[in-house]
């Protein structure tokens, strides 16, 4: 399969792809530009908002909404209104840490993970964030979080650490968001790039982004198969998500950060945004509950 491109964004580290149902939209930001992306795939244009932050992760809250996470903390942010308001701080204690990846599990909770602006080995952390705003650390000595995602059955939570290069699997229990590491559940080769963000099919497949593997992978958890491949023209691939009204479209994130000017001369679309019609659904996926 191939990647097509939506829209030649040319962001420095897209990432945080989201479809939203209504009003049948992509979403997506740019984190070191603190851009905010919004495109309806059936009008012209693209929508923009900037803050004068690194913005890493957006999420609806299913009241018109979208849920920030702006440096090291989280923001509500009204896009008809444009009113903005702070909500908790992830991190307080780690001043050289922002927020990454992030994703709503099957009860509304926030799981966001950190990481530091130096890259500091082992110096950010995953967390939960409550209904009530409660944050509660859940994995330490986390280098880059990245990929989270939950079974079909919500009984397994997938986490990407990328620099391990591994795709862990943790025992998970819906009801109080506890979780216990199961397994690693797949070891991706180096000469395959590092996995970045990713999500599940309906079939209950991982489809994970590879930074610097040209494309995004399809991994099957149980036996940590490599199973297919979309192809990308851009070696920086960042994250997907499943979106389109049926769910079977699959939008892609790259990144043009880490690309001398003669990479950017051979991949132009660096930092593009692409689609893939899929032969295959998205799970169903959730949106956060504050």
């Amino acid at each position: 399969m191939e990647a097509k491109l939506l829209l030649n964004a040319q962001c420095v580290l897209a990432e945080s792809p989201t479809w939203l149902d209504d009003p049948g939209c992509y979403l997506w930001v740019d984190i070191e530009k603190g851009h905010l992306y919004q495109l309806i795939p059936e009008e012209p244009g693209v929508k923009k908002w900037s803050f004068p932050h690194r913005i890493s992760l957006v999420v609806p809250d299913g009241k018109g909404n979208f849920i920030l996470a702006l440096d090291a903390k989280l923001a509500v942010f009204d896009p008809k209104t444009e009113k903005f308001d702070w909500l908790c701080i992830i991190e307080s204690d780690q001043p050289d840490n922002r927020c990454n990846d992030g994703a709503c599990d099957s009860e509304g909770r926030l799981w966001v993970g950190t990481m530091s602006t130096k890259f500091t080995e082992k110096a950010g952390a995953l967390y939960c964030v409550e209904k009530d705003l409660t944050v509660n650390k859940k994995v330490e000595g986390v280098t880059i979080s990245n990929g989270i995602c939950w079974s079909l059955d919500h009984k397994t939570m997938y986490f990407i650490d990328s620099p391990t290069r591994e795709i862990k699997a943790f025992a998970y229990e819906p009801s109080t968001g506890e979780i216990e590491f199961k397994r690693v559940v797949v070891k991706v080769p180096e000469e395959l790039g590092t996995p970045d963000g990713m999500c599940m099919d309906e079939n209950g497949k991982l489809w994970v982004a590879h930074y610097g593997g040209f494309g995004v992978y399809q991994w099957d958890p149980e036996t940590g198969e490599q199973l297919d491949k979309i192809e990308v023209p851009a070696p920086h691939v960042t994250s997907c998500a499943f979106g389109g009204k049926d769910r079977k479209e699959l939008l892609i994130t790259t990144a043009q950060e880490n690309m001398s000017p003669q990479m950017l001369e051979k991949y132009p679309l660096s930092g593009g945004v692409f689609t893939c019609n899929m032969p295959v659904g998205g799970a169903k996926v959730f949106g956060v509950q504050f």
